[in-house]
């Protein structure tokens, strides 16, 4: 877990201050943000400067696993998270309210699979990496599903970061990746894209801003100057892409190539209206049908757009 403080200059770029809430006094408040080893979630790395002038002092904690992301924002470890919201569904349904505050990000995930396979079909009888938990897994299962593939593919369970090498050694046949990992491996020549995921009942549904209901009852006010400052960072990704770039470049340590390559298929996105909405119930009826869920969360708690 690595901690990571006003990290890209190219804020500068980003708009407009926040107005600054009385009621939050003049001395810097701590407040830290829970984030991803993926792209997707570029934009929380926009946030600590814009968060400053409003009296925030921001630090974004950084977990591998997005399990463990979630985790961490229901137990107050971290006050809120860009979230998976697979993960962000798992965790509300099991006793632990969370909210889910606004869109994030679309996408930014695909199938890449060893140059020789050339089909679907042709994961049969082979190794698949895909992270525990996540969307990406959710998406997977609904195609072998509908491929006929259930029980012949074998998933192992695998963070993003350490899907890559594994596939140029031949450890697995194909990786059900986030990026920039998904994009490293295909320029690398480690693999190439079988399939980009976007066909499913819940198509680009992803990324989310996500708190616990009891912060946001307590703190009411705090929550509506991040959920104002990830907007505007979200915003500023989708209308900016060279900051996506040179955040990706910087953060993650690629390759320009890279860089730009994989932000391609990021769709940064604040706008959390019905088509946004739409998209978290397809993803639960997913997860329901794939066993990854006990039941619905509960929707009038579980999206909570009040403070857009």
């Amino acid at each position: 877990m690595l901690t990571r403080r006003n990290l890209l200059a190219a804020t500068a770029l980003a708009a407009p201050a926040l107005v600054a809430r009385s009621s939050l006094g003049q001395t810097l408040r701590k407040v830290k943000l829970g984030t991803a080893f993926t792209t997707t979630t570029n934009a929380m790395f926009l946030m600590p400067d814009l968060l400053k002038p409003v009296g925030i002092d921001a630090d974004i904690i950084t977990f591998p696993s997005l399990v463990q992301r979630m985790q961490a924002v229901a137990s107050g470890s971290v006050d809120v998270g860009n979230g998976g919201l697979s993960a962000t569904m798992q965790i509300a349904t099991k006793g632990f309210p969370m909210a889910v505050l606004a869109d994030g990000c679309d996408g930014g995930w695909m199938l890449v699979a060893k140059p020789s396979i050339t089909s679907i079909a042709e994961l049969a009888g082979k190794k698949v990496a895909v992270q525990n938990g996540s969307i990406g897994l959710v998406s997977l299962n609904w195609k072998l599903q509908h491929e006929g593939l259930v029980d012949k593919v074998e998933l192992l369970f695998l963070d993003n970061q350490d899907m890559p090498v594994p596939l140029a050694r031949g450890d697995v046949d194909a990786i059900c990746c986030f990026e920039p990992y998904a994009t490293f491996a295909e320029l690398n020549g480690f693999g190439k894209k079988l399939w980009v995921p976007y066909d499913t009942p819940m198509g680009k549904t992803n990324l989310g801003f996500v708190a616990s209901i009891p912060f946001i009852k307590k703190e009411p006010e705090l929550t509506r100057l991040l959920v104002q400052a990830h907007v505007k960072a979200t915003n500023t990704m989708r209308d900016n892409p060279d900051i996506a770039i040179a955040t990706t470049i910087k953060q993650f340590n690629m390759s320009q190539d890279v860089a730009e390559a994989s932000t391609k298929n990021l769709f940064f996105s604040a706008d959390s209206g019905p088509a946004f909405q739409q998209g978290l119930k397809a993803l639960a009826g997913m997860m329901l049908a794939n066993k990854m869920l006990d039941s619905e969360p509960k929707w009038d708690e579980f999206i909570n757009t009040s403070f857009i």
